[in-house]
């Protein structure tokens, strides 16, 4: 469940082609917190791949729990989106989480019993003295009800702000709300869902490479929870 990080991360690995370009990573995490909900508690393997070309990109993510217990959430996430502009980006993103119960099925897109969330997102990526981020998501498809079966289109909105300290330390805050009742997010009105802070930094292990840790505090006054999460880039 991040598309905007993907969107905005270097990833590790590149392999170009006259028509475009692959990007490949795997990271490990004590856990995945997102949007200030905990999807897994669990450590994770995370990998990823993003073909792009021109404005154009596609790709998947996946967050397993290292030892694959079935017991413990799984994801698989197929996105994609346009560059509209340097700063503006949209995108679409087929959240897929499942469990244990094997009539999970992919392919069941039943209101009432699918796993998949069909997320549509616009971004906002400031650059220079301002660098601002900014998203608002709306779940257009999915397991996404409201009373009488409707419809709910909950929606979330972000917004971020980082530097790099003089010591190369990367560090950013978020802040992000729910403006409206969502069984999607447990929010009962407009709320606040995640206040956050995280930390990353590049160490050098050989001459050619290096491993990224980043270090993630996360709090959801709605649900009145706090986390801390650590990854790693492995490649």
């Amino acid at each position: 469940m991040a598309l905007f990080a993907i969107c905005n991360a270097t990833l590790a690995q590149e392999e170009s082609t006259s028509n475009g370009k692959f990007d490949l990573s795997v990271d490990v995490a004590s856990g995945f917190v997102w949007r200030g909900l905990t999807i897994n508690s669990l450590p994770v393997v995370q990998p990823s791949f993003t073909f792009s070309s021109g404005s154009f990109f596609i790709g998947a993510w996946a967050c397993t729990p290292i030892g694959f217990d079935w017991g413990q959430p799984h994801e698989l996430d197929v996105f994609l989106g346009f560059q509209l502009s340097p700063a503006f980006t949209v995108g679409l993103t087929d959240y897929y989480v499942y469990g244990s119960n094997w009539s999970d099925s992919y392919f069941n897109w039943d209101k009432n019993e699918t796993c998949h969330v069909l997320d549509l997102q616009l971004m906002y990526d400031g650059s220079g003295s301002f660098p601002l981020k900014a998203m608002i998501s709306t779940i257009i498809a999915g397991d996404d009800l409201k009373e009488a079966n409707k419809r709910a289109y909950s929606t979330y909105l972000e917004l971020g702000y980082g530097r790099t300290t003089s010591n190369n330390i990367d560090w950013d805050v978020a802040f992000g709300i729910v403006p409206m009742k969502s069984d999607f997010y447990g929010t009962d009105k407009l709320d606040v869902v995640n206040l956050s802070f995280g930390l990353s930094k590049n160490f050098e292990i050989t001459p050619t490479y290096s491993m990224p840790l980043s270090l993630r505090f996360t709090v959801n006054p709605n649900l009145r929870s706090a986390f801390l999460t650590a990854a790693v880039t492995l490649f």
